[in-house]
């Protein structure tokens, strides 16, 4: 069997993966070798498995095992394996055989989801399960060894290279069952009309390759969400103008590059039923606040903008065409999408930029126009964005940037990926509009 193929076909019991790992040789089921560990790795963690219900949610799909001769610091040649988990996935051990060289073998075992690889390929470690183990070299036998990976050391390695911990001979008692956070939560309420009651659960934020630069994803988070009332659609000019909240400042200054494709109107026109831009962030927040709303958090946004999933953008993980979103459509007509003209269009234009909630569909939270969010962009030392787990985090820290999320009509494709943050160059930005969510009763 070859790493990051199915395991279907030779399940053992538990999580699917039973082989014969001769490092050096490759991965088959046969032959057994007479004097081998075989390495079992129990957890809770809530990978694809038989039998899941509709609302359990899978959080890891990887598991990578290496093995490092005498501890040296790299693994030896042809010494680490990748195995895929799919649906065909049984719940308990992972049973994995090791040849052992000497008592001084040690295996490094990674439980990973494979969105949270970095640019290097290799697990981020503040979202893995992972543990160092010694590998105890056995006399002519089979015999086994249990290393367990919990939801509780979440990014937390247990042992070291320099300093592994034991197996144990025997698999926990009593069985380790699968995390119970890991549900889609329903809406239990019916959402206020123009807006979608989305389900909560738990899911992973950030990105793991780190793109440089200030709009860069955080590192890896994993983030339980709870039910909440979204706006369907973006906030239009009719809407605001109407609120009699509209400020002198949105009229000023339309020689500005960020202010000339402004849709805000003092008065009835054309530009009525698009997105209404150029409202600074406060003007939104008092709009949101008159009816009983707010504006989202970062973290609201990106749950949604990932399809409730962890996705790139709403639709999935392929980059979008196109007629996908409204993106590429900038002023200087230098991106790919400008034959379909300059600025943003009426809400649901785009064929895939929507999430199907409920019976409502939320539309253009990748594209079209930027949205303002709730909190200022901090650094990915605060306390709300570290890694490890979060449930419904709101960042309280103030450092002077306001923020938004989405991309925009003239981004470029990984402008519009649901983990990028926008620090606010100016308070009134063409591109920029925004939403409202709403507590559920």
């Amino acid at each position: 069997m070859m790493p990051g193929s199915r395991s279907s076909d030779w399940l053992s019991r538990g999580i699917g993966i039973s082989c014969t790992v001769l490092l050096t040789l490759g991965c088959e089921p046969e032959p057994v070798l007479r004097a081998q560990l075989l390495l079992h790795v129990e957890t809770d963690a809530p990978i694809p498995e038989r039998g899941l219900a509709p609302e359990d949610l899978t959080l890891f799909d990887r598991l990578r095992v290496s093995v490092h001769r005498g501890r040296e610091v790299l693994p030896c040649a042809g010494c680490t394996r990748d195995f895929v988990l799919d649906a065909d996935t049984e719940r308990g051990a992972l049973s994995i055989g090791v040849a052992v060289a000497s008592e001084n073998d040690v295996a490094h075992v990674e439980l990973y989801a494979a969105r949270n690889l970095d640019r290097h390929g290799n697990p981020d470690v503040g979202s893995s399960l992972a543990a160092w183990v010694r590998l105890p070299k056995p006399d002519d036998e089979v015999r086994p060894l249990h290393v367990t990976l919990t939801m509780a050391a979440l990014g937390l390695p247990r042992g070291a290279l320099e300093s592994p911990i034991e197996g144990s001979p025997a698999a926990p008692s009593p069985a380790l069952v699968r995390w119970p956070e890991a549900k889609r939560t329903p809406c239990t309420a019916t959402p206020p009309q123009g807006e979608a009651c989305v389900p909560g659960g738990v899911v992973w934020m950030g990105d793991a390759v780190r793109r440089p630069g200030p709009a860069g994803g955080l590192r890896p988070r994993l983030v339980k969400m709870s039910p909440f009332f979204l706006d369907a659609r973006e906030v239009t000019v009719r809407e605001l103008r109407e609120s009699g909240l509209a400020t002198a400042e949105m009229l000023a200054r339309p020689d500005r590059e960020e202010r000339q494709l402004c849709t805000y109107s003092p008065s009835p026109s054309a530009a009525d039923d698009l997105p209404v831009t150029c409202v600074p962030r406060d003007v939104t927040a008092d709009y949101c606040a008159a009816r009983g709303k707010d504006l989202p958090t970062e973290a609201q946004h990106e749950y949604v903008h990932g399809g409730m999933r962890g996705s790139l953008y709403p639709w999935g993980d392929d980059d979008p065409s196109c007629a996908d979103a409204v993106f590429g459509r900038d002023r200087a007509r230098q991106l790919d999408c400008n034959e379909s003209g300059v600025g943003p269009r009426v809400g649901g234009y785009a064929a895939r930029d929507a999430v199907e909630i409920g019976g409502v569909t939320v539309v253009d939270l990748a594209g079209n126009v930027s949205e303002w969010v709730r909190e200022d962009i901090l650094s990915e030392d605060a306390e709300c964005n570290r890694p490890g787990y979060h449930v419904d985090p709101i960042c309280s820290g103030i450092s002077g940037i306001a923020q938004t999320r989405g991309g925009s009509f003239e981004e470029v494709p990984l402008g519009l990926r649901s983990e990028i943050r926008y620090p606010a160059s100016v308070p009134i930005d063409d591109r920029v509009g925004f939403r409202c969510v709403r507590r559920l009763p």
